[in-house]
């Protein structure tokens, strides 16, 4: 490693999460030496940065051991996490990760990121504060839910992500068919005013699209944190999302949902929250309700990025420089001037390389993108 740049870690490069955190790094005008860790040999990400660790999965009791282990023989200096499992675990694990291998870890404290994970927890935690998020109840607890707001409703698992595992009734004879609610938190379905629609007239088809979940005229507020909750900057953006991916994506500068957000965050900040938090919303006939809130970066962090909101760049700047909060502040830029539609590219690598990391568990990555 030079002298003179800096090593990053990046957990989960096999992940739209991840695999965008390395993009945006590439964009830094800093010197920077990164290296990926992830659970599967097939993870793209493992190819495309300098080294590559195969580590556990986050559930395993190994893995707070394994990561260390990584962090200390690369020399890494900031561990960005990248998938939601591994946040909890290194959010527990945050101070002795630090003073082991000296890596500051850019997750907020262990109170934070449970609240955030436990979709209970987040409704309760902001319904306190009078901040409005979407109408939530335990699973097992959908009647009372049903009776103050009425069909349809979404049944969500307690700490999932990416539309992974949500499903949505519109009668009774629906949640019949759900086993196991308690496994569930039950939210209220959020009307965009933009289509145009009252509750009952609400029908399956305006809903799905054949076995897909409409996810039109989503808000997503990225605020961004330095590693002491001071807040750098704002991006939000109006989403269309497929299976709870972000396809398409138009900023929105200086949307009036951002006051709101930042005063959610703040809240969070109180009790240790540090470094990017994603919050969604809806614009309804009651006005803004948020529905979902990420402690960590996104799969369109590479989009901000390149539309001039390096929020990875931004943060590194003050976690490894110190660089004064309004002189980072100042190269954050959001504009309307560029819209973003997505697509899938792929990652080619020699089989050889596949082979040394489910032997070694380490590779230096050769990998090429099809990216045209």
């Amino acid at each position: 490693m030079s002298k003179n740049s800096h090593t990053i870690a990046v957990t989960g490069v096999g992940g739209g999460v991840g695999q965008s955190v390395l993009r945006a790094l590439r964009r830094c005008e800093l010197r920077l030496r990164v290296v990926g860790t992830d659970a599967d040999p097939w993870s793209a990400g493992l190819y495309a940065v300098e080294e590559g660790y195969l580590v556990p999965r986050a559930a395993d009791p190994g893995y707070p051991q394994a990561l260390k282990r990584v962090l200390s023989e690369a020399e890494v200096q900031v561990l960005i996490p990248a998938t939601d499992p591994e946040l909890l675990v290194l959010a527990e694990f945050r101070d002795e990760i630090q003073t082991e291998t000296g890596a500051f870890v850019l997750v907020g404290s262990a109170e934070s990121v449970r609240i955030c994970r436990d979709k209970m927890a987040t409704a309760q935690f902001f319904e306190t504060r009078g901040l409005p998020f979407a109408r939530t109840v335990p699973g097992d607890q959908i009647g009372e839910l049903v009776k103050d707001v009425g069909f349809p409703v979404l049944l969500k698992p307690r700490d999932g992500s990416a539309s992974r595992g949500v499903k949505i009734a519109f009668n009774w004879g629906d949640l019949e068919r759900v086993e196991d609610l308690a496994d569930f938190i039950a939210q209220e379905y959020l009307i965009p005013t933009a289509w145009g629609l009252r509750k009952e007239q609400l029908r399956p088809e305006h809903v799905m699209r054949g076995h897909i979940f409409r996810q039109e005229e989503e808000i997503s507020i990225q605020v961004l944190l330095d590693h002491r909750g001071n807040v750098l900057g704002r991006f939000t953006s109006k989403n269309t999302l497929r299976d709870g991916i972000p396809m398409t994506i138009d900023p929105w500068p200086g949307a009036p949902v951002e006051e709101v957000a930042e005063r959610m965050v703040e809240a969070l900040v109180e009790i240790g929250l540090i470094g990017p938090c994603n919050l969604q919303c809806k614009i309804t006939e009651r006005g803004p309700v948020f529905f979902e809130i990420n402690p960590r970066y996104t799969g369109i962090t590479a989009v901000r990025a390149a539309m001039g909101f390096n929020e990875v760049e931004a943060v590194l700047r003050r976690v490894l420089f110190d660089e004064p909060v309004e002189s980072v502040r100042r190269r954050l830029r959001v504009s309307a001037d560029q819209v973003c539609s997505r697509y899938i590219t792929e990652m080619i690598f020699p089989r050889e390389d596949l082979d040394q990391l489910r032997h070694t568990g380490r590779v230096r990555g050769r990998g090429w993108s099809t990216c045209m």
